[in-house]
């Protein structure tokens, strides 16, 4: 088992379902979970990945119904009979034939009996998830109001789930919040990087475009495009390799 870092406390996840796995699962204030079954014993599970946050995923199973397990009992009862039959069958030496017969019915007798169980399987499976720095906060952050009901991360990394990196908030207060995070400042730079050069591409037309292509093809230097036909090095680019006013030919 993984040692523990020094403040590091770890809490039983409780879930609000039964289930039979012999299973499980706790999550401490620094944001690992461990695991706990047949062969895990506290191992540290690191989860998937969902929109840059990181996700636990389980597969346990619910118990299986009294009347579903009276139902397998007796297939099994049949098969185990039927295998005992063909077993004396073959050591009494009976026909060919009547030994084929009662393969046949064994093997269609183990083939409904394993449709059963998968059936019987799918039906109790539970697909439980959960995103870990919402586990941590629930488990060690005390929510403020009921209206609080989304978990920040204060640094903006969605990787650091250490519970003094998490806060409840409202959507508002979310809101306020990821105004700050770099992706998103880095975002608007972009987008506005854009519309600055959509503005100066729109100031182009026809005719310019035509003028411009001829210089291209007499090899004006790039400088010289920029600042006569005020556009970016990247438009002309564009415009050279047909990518924009790619159906306007050069000027004669």
């Amino acid at each position: 088992m993984t040692k523990d870092y020094p403040g590091e406390q770890w809490k039983t996840v409780k879930f609000d379902f039964e289930f039979t796995n012999n299973f499980r699962l706790r999550v401490s204030n620094f944001g690992r979970l461990r695991t706990f079954n047949k062969i895990s014993d506290g191992n540290i599970v690191n989860g998937a990945m969902i929109n840059g946050y990181r996700i636990i995923r389980l597969k346990l199973y619910r118990p299986r119904e009294e009347r579903v397990q009276a139902k397998l009992d007796h297939m099994q009862k049949q098969v185990f009979k039927l295998a005992r039959k063909l077993k004396a069958q073959i050591q009494d030496g009976e026909k060919k034939t009547v030994i084929k017969g009662t393969t046949i019915l064994l093997d269609t007798l183990k083939k409904n009996l394993s449709q059963k169980f998968q059936a019987d399987l799918k039906e109790r499976t539970i697909n439980y998830h959960s995103l870990i720095h919402r586990l941590v906060a629930g488990y060690f952050l005390k929510k403020p109001t009921s209206k609080q009901i989304i978990v920040a991360h204060l640094d903006h990394n969605k990787l650091n789930n250490r519970v003094n990196n998490l806060k409840w908030m409202t959507p508002e207060e979310n809101y306020e919040h990821q105004k700050n995070s770099p992706l998103v400042i880095k975002e608007k730079k972009e987008r506005r990087s854009r519309h600055n050069e959509n503005s100066r591409a729109a100031k182009l037309t026809v005719t310019k475009v035509m003028l411009l292509k001829k210089l291209i093809n007499q090899g004006k230097p790039m400088k010289q495009l920029v600042k006569q036909f005020k556009v970016t090095d990247t438009q002309i680019f564009r415009i050279k390799r047909g990518e924009n006013w790619g159906d306007i030919e050069a000027a004669k």
